[in-house]
């Protein structure tokens, strides 16, 4: 059985903050935040809000003040970091920051390199999207030609992620997901889901209610009904993942 500690660490908080006008006009799903937000209950972070805002400068601003505002340990955003016009997403963080760009050698160079392999020249359009905040640490992107953001402030940290799902899933697995459980280290969350059909959620609760009594402290049996079928899904949370994998 898990061994539980007299103490434990609060789990991470977290709001998502997704940017783009064609979420706002259902022209593309954001399906980033679903994504994430189980990566996050996966290594014990508490997803507290997930928003979504245009590509308005001062919008994404407003949006920052009260998100940092909030009691979450860290923001993480998507979208808005392409070379094109209508990507703001850099220049309103800069502004709510207060700070200046500068150009950052080693994006420029990969760029270059990128775009050699396939016999062409990047853009001053991609010249402009190594221009970075100055509070910015670089996460560079193997999938794409924008690199992620990380910024440690206010006590808080925010993170700019490109909106392209795979490119964001790959800086997310190599890069965001491992930085913060090291930042905010604190419980594991596994879960596992069982599939039933044919009796209803009360009695499938009644007949598993001796099962479910004797449940060590570390697992939790949840109910989740829908349409002919309910899902039953098992959690469970503890400081070790090989030990939960055991249970």
């Amino acid at each position: 059985m898990l061994p539980l500690e007299a103490e434990s660490l609060p789990p991470m908080k977290v709001h998502l903050l997704t940017i783009g006008d064609e979420l706002l006009i259902g022209q593309v799903v954001d399906s980033n935040s679903a994504w994430m937000a189980q990566r996050l209950n996966e290594i014990g972070a508490e997803v507290l809000e997930i928003t979504s805002v245009g590509d308005d400068p001062e919008h994404i601003r407003r949006t920052l003040e009260r998100l940092f505002a909030s009691e979450a340990d860290a923001i993480l955003a998507t979208g808005g970091l392409g070379p094109t016009k209508d990507d703001k997403t850099k220049q309103a963080f800069a502004d709510f920051f207060g700070v200046g760009f500068v150009f950052h050698q080693e994006t420029w160079e990969r760029l270059c390199s990128l775009f050699e392999r396939f016999g062409r020249q990047p853009t001053e359009a991609h010249r402009q999207q190594c221009l970075m905040p100055q509070n910015a640490e670089i996460l560079s992107n193997d999938f794409g030609t924008a690199p992620a953001m990380w910024f440690e402030e206010r006590g808080k940290v925010l993170v700019s992620l490109p909106g392209v799902p795979h490119e964001m899933k790959h800086l997310m697995e190599a890069e965001v997901l491992p930085r913060l459980r090291k930042r905010f280290p604190g419980k594991v969350i596994l879960h596992r889901t069982l599939l039933t059909v044919g009796e209803g959620e009360s009695r499938i609760a009644q007949r598993l209610a001796a099962i479910e009594e004797a449940l060590p402290p570390a697992l939790k049996l949840a109910y989740l009904p829908g349409l002919g079928q309910v899902r039953l899904r098992l959690s469970a949370t503890g400081e070790d993942e090989s030990q939960l994998r055991a249970l």
